[in-house]
C-alpha cells in the first residue's frame, strides 16, 4: 500500500502548526496506516511501532473488534451531553467496576489522562476540603495541561509557571542511582522519611493527597520497590491522605496484569487510567473508593467527556484484552526481551541498566558504566537509526533531555516482532560503539 501525500500539502506540516517542531523533528513522517504492531508512511514505508503510539494502542491498532464496535455506535449515536447515559456508558462501567482492584467501583470520565490527573485532583480536595497541598514526587509526570505540568518535573523555561499552581515535589528511591551510596532498602527508608517529615514540617497546611505513578512513565522508568509503596500506603493512612495512583501508562495490561495495582498488590484511593483503554480511540478518567464523597452536579462535567464512540471501542479492547489472555502474552515478551537485553549487556557497554516488567520494559544507555552519566546522545542515535531501520524505539522526556530507550509494543505483538526489534537495537548499539559515539 502506498498513499502519496500531495508535495505542497506536504509542506503546510513545516509551517502552519502551533507546536514547536524540534520536539519531534526526527520523526516528522506523515503516517497513512497502521496495523497490529507496525505503521506505514505515506510513501508506503513499513515500520515496527515499538511505541503503540504514546503507549496507547496496548490493542494492536486496527483490531477489527474495536473498529466495528466504533462504527456501529457511530451510526448509532456519536455525541450525548453528560446529563444523560447511554448503553455504550452503561456497558462500559459494568465492564469496569468488573476488573478494578479492591473497592474503587465509582467511575468519571474524561477524554485526555491530563484531564483525568486534574478529576482525580479535584476529588481528593472535595474529600478533604481543608487541607491545601498535593503531593507528588521528583521525576513524575502527570500530563501537559497547565496543573499537570506543574504537578509533574521540572520543564525548562517553563512559560506557564506566573498561572501555574505549586506543587512539593519529594524525592523518591531509585534502584540504579540510590543517594550517597546507600543501599536500595536504605534509600526507601531515607524517601519515606522525607515524606513524612513533608507532611508534618514542609507545608503549612493540611495535604490533601499523594499522587504517585508505581512506574514512572517519562521520568526514568524507575520501578520502585513495593516497600516503597507499602510505606506511602501506610503514610496516606495514619495520616488521614488520600493515595493517587496515576496509571495512565501502566494500566490495562502493560504490566502483565491488568493494573500495577495488581502486580503491586497495593490498593490505592483514586486510580487514573487513559491511553491503552481505548484501543486507539480517546478515552481517560478516574476510579475511586466507595468511601468517597462523589462530585456534585457542574463540579466536573465535560461536553464531550461521555464520548459513545471512543466508549463502544473501549469496551471490545478490554474485552479483547482479557478475551485473548494479552496480560499473560505481556510477560511472556516482556520476559524474553529482558533476557535479550541481558544478554546484550554483556557486550554492549552503552548500556547501564534494563527495566520491566513485562511490556514496560526499557534500556537505560550510558556513557560510562562506573559514573552512570547518561548519554542522551546515544538515545537519540537509537531512535534516529531506528526510523531508518523500520523500528520505532521511545524515548524518554522530550527535547533531547532523556537517556531512555523505551521498547513497548502492543501487548498483541508477536514474538519474532520482538526478536526483530531487538536485533535492530542490538546492531545499532554495534554501529554506535564502532563510531566511538557515547
Amino acid at each position: 500500500m502506498t498513499i502519496m501525500v500531495d508535495r505542497d500539502i506536504a509542506e503546510i506540516g513545516k509551517t502552519s502548526f502551533i507546536h514547536d517542531p524540534r520536539e519531534g523533528d526526527r520523526s516528522k513522517i506523515t503516517l497513512a496506516k497502521a496495523e497490529g504492531s507496525y505503521v506505514w508512511d505515506e510513501s508506503g514505508k513499513k515500520y515496527l511501532d515499538f511505541t503503540s503510539q504514546a503507549w496507547s494502542n496496548n490493542l494492536g491498532a486496527g483490531d477489527p473488534r474495536v473498529i466495528e464496535a466504533a462504527i456501529a455506535q457511530t451510526r448509532a449515536l456519536t455525541h450525548a451531553r453528560p446529563t444523560f447515559n447511554t448503553p455504550a456508558l452503561l456497558e462500559l462501567t459494568a465492564l469496569l467496576r468488573s476488573i478494578t482492584p479492591g473497592d474503587l467501583n465509582r467511575i468519571g470520565y474524561c477524554l485526555h489522562g491530563s484531564s483525568a490527573v486534574e478529576m482525580a485532583m479535584k476529588l481528593a480536595f472535595k474529600n478533604k476540603p481543608d487541607a491545601k497541598h498535593i503531593l507528588v514526587l521528583q521525576d513524575a509526570y502527570h500530563g501537559r495541561s497547565i496543573t499537570t505540568m506543574a504537578a509533574s518535573w521540572p520543564h525548562p523555561k517553563n512559560p506557564f509557571s506566573a498561572i501555574s499552581p505549586t506543587f512539593h515535589r519529594v524525592p523518591h528511591p531509585d534502584a540504579y542511582r540510590p543517594r550517597l551510596g546507600l543501599t536500595v532498602d536504605q534509600d526507601v527508608d531515607l524517601c519515606l522519611q522525607l515524606m513524612e517529615d513533608t507532611i508534618t514540617k514542609g507545608v503549612d497546611g493540611g495535604v490533601a493527597a499523594i499522587m504517585v505513578e508505581p512506574i514512572m512513565g517519562n521520568g526514568g522508568h524507575i520501578v520502585h520497590p513495593k516497600r516503597y509503596h507499602q510505606g506511602l500506603r501506610d503514610i496516606c493512612d495514619r495520616h488521614g491522605i488520600l493515595l493517587i495512583w496515576d496509571e495512565i501508562q501502566s494500566g490495562f495490561g502493560r504490566t502483565g496484569e491488568m493494573f500495577a495495582a495488581d502486580w503491586y498488590g497495593i490498593q490505592p484511593d483514586i486510580m487514573t487510567f487513559g491511553k491503552g483503554v481505548g484501543g486507539g480511540f480517546p478515552l481517560a478518567g478516574i476510579f475511586a473508593s466507595d468511601k468517597l464523597e462523589h462530585f456534585e452536579g457542574g463540579e466536573d462535567q465535560l461536553t464531550f467527556g461521555h464520548f459513545p464512540v471512543a466508549m463502544a471501542a473501549a469496551v471490545a479492547c478490554v474485552k479483547a484484552i482479557i478475551g485473548d489472555n494479552l496480560c499473560a502474552n505481556a510477560r511472556k515478551l516482556g520476559d524474553y526481551a529482558t533476557e535479550r537485553l541481558q544478554e546484550m549487556s554483556a557486550r554492549r557497554k552503552l548500556i547501564g541498566d534494563i527495566r520491566g516488567p513485562a511490556l514496560f520494559v526499557s534500556c537505560e544507555l550510558v556513557k560510562d558504566r562506573e559514573t552512570k552519566e547518561p548519554s542522551p546522545r546515544a538515545a537519540g542515535e537509537v531512535f534516529r537509526r531506528g526510523l531508518e531501520k523500520g523500528v520505532i524505539f521511545g524515548e524518554s522526556r522530550y527535547l533531547g533531555l532523556g537517556n531512555l530507550i523505551k521498547i513497548k509494543p502492543p501487548l498483541d505483538c508477536s514474538m519474532e516482532d520482538m526478536a526483530t526489534a531487538l536485533d535492530v537495537f542490538d546492531a545499532i548499539l554495534g554501529e554506535l560503539e564502532a563510531e566511538g559515539i557515547s
